[in-house]
C-alpha cells in the first residue's frame, strides 16, 4: 500500500507527471480534476490506489494499470521445439523478465538443433511479458530488412523508435536489448496466433509481419499491441502505462488486434498444409 508520507506524495506526483506527458491517450484525462482526486485520497491507501488505477487506465487504455508486489513464482514455462514431418514447430510461451537468460538459452539451443524445411512459431496463449527474450529466440527466423528493421514503437505524436536485429544484437533505437544467434534460416515460416496472444506475444507476431516467406494463421489476437512503461511506487506498487503502439517493418501501425493472414480454427494443420504456397 502507498502510505501518506511526504516522499510517497512526491513519488506519486512524479509518476503522474510521466503519465500526463507520455500516456497514449493522455488527452482523454481532465488532469486538474485527476490530480485533485489523487490529492484528496492521500491518507487512504486503498482510495489512492483506486484513483491511480482509474487515471492510468483512462490515460493509457486497457494495457495500463497497477499491480502489487510480485509473488513467489514456480518454474518458468520455456520454449520447446518438436518436429511435425519436415516442419519444426517452436512453441513460444510468455516470458517474465526474471527468466530471460534461461528462456533465451533453452530456446536458442532448441531452435539450433532443429534442421527443418519449414518452420512454425506457435504464439497461441502467449500472454506477454518481456518481448526481447522471445525475439532473441526467433531471431534466426525473422529475416530483417537490410537496415535490420523488424518493427518499432510509435508514440502518440508519431515519433518512432525502431526495433532492429543487427549482427546478432537486438536493438531498441541504438540501445542493445538482447543478444541473438547470427544464423538465419531458409524455408517458409508460419506464425500461429489466437485470442490469448497478447502484449509482447503480439510484438513477436508484429516483428514477423512483412518478412519474406512468412504467413500467419489462426484468429485475431487479444488487442494489446502496445508498448508500456513501468513506474515503481512506494509500498511495492508498480504503475504500468501504455506509451506507444507497435508498428511492423512495413510501417503499418497497430495498437489493437492483429488479424491473421489465414483465419483458421486449426491453424497448425492449415499452416502445414499451406506451406507449399510459400516455398
Amino acid at each position: 500500500m502507498i502510505g501518506r508520507a511526504g516522499r510517497d506524495r512526491k513519488a506519486v506526483e512524479r509518476a503522474l507527471d510521466v503519465v500526463q506527458e507520455r500516456a497514449l491517450h493522455s488527452d482523454r484525462v481532465d488532469w486538474p480534476q485527476a490530480r485533485e482526486e489523487v490529492a484528496a485520497a492521500f491518507g487512504d491507501p486503498e482510495a489512492l490506489e483506486l484513483a491511480l488505477f482509474r487515471i492510468v487506465r483512462a490515460a493509457g487504455g486497457p494495457h495500463s494499470g497497477l499491480r502489487g508486489r510480485a509473488l513467489a513464482h514456480g518454474a518458468p514455462e520455456l520454449p520447446a521445439v518438436r518436429m511435425e514431418g519436415d516442419a519444426a514447430v517452436l512453441t513460444l510461451p510468455a516470458c517474465a523478465a526474471r527468466d530471460a537468460r534461461e528462456y533465451e538459452a533453452v530456446g536458442r539451443e532448441a531452435l539450433a538443433g532443429a534442421g527443418a524445411a519449414q518452420w512454425v512459431v506457435d504464439l497461441r496463449g502467449n500472454g506477454g511479458g518481456s518481448m526481447w527474450p522471445m525475439l532473441a529466440v526467433v531471431a534466426p527466423l525473422l529475416r530483417p530488412e537490410p537496415d535490420g528493421a523488424i518493427g518499432a514503437f510509435v508514440d502518440r505524436n508519431g515519433g518512432s523508435t525502431p526495433w532492429r536485429l543487427l549482427g546478432g544484437v537486438l536493438l531498441l533505437g541504438r540501445r542493445p536489448m538482447a543478444r541473438a544467434a547470427r544464423d538465419s534460416t531458409s524455408g517458409p515460416v508460419a506464425v500461429l496466433i489466437d485470442g490469448a496472444t497478447a502484449g509482447s506475444g503480439e510484438a513477436v507476431a508484429v516483428a514477423f509481419r512483412g518478412a519474406p516467406d512468412v504467413r500467419s494463421y489462426g484468429s485475431p489476437t487479444l488487442g494489446l499491441s502496445t508498448g508500456t512503461e513501468t513506474l515503481p511506487l512506494p509500498g511495492g506498487v508498480v504503475l504500468t502505462v501504455t506509451t506507444s503502439r507497435f508498428a511492423d517493418r512495413t510501417g503499418q501501425v497497430h495498437g489493437g488486434r492483429i488479424t491473421p493472414d489465414v483465419p483458421s480454427e486449426d491453424p497448425l494443420s492449415m499452416a502445414l498444409w499451406d506451406s507449399q504456397g510459400l516455398s
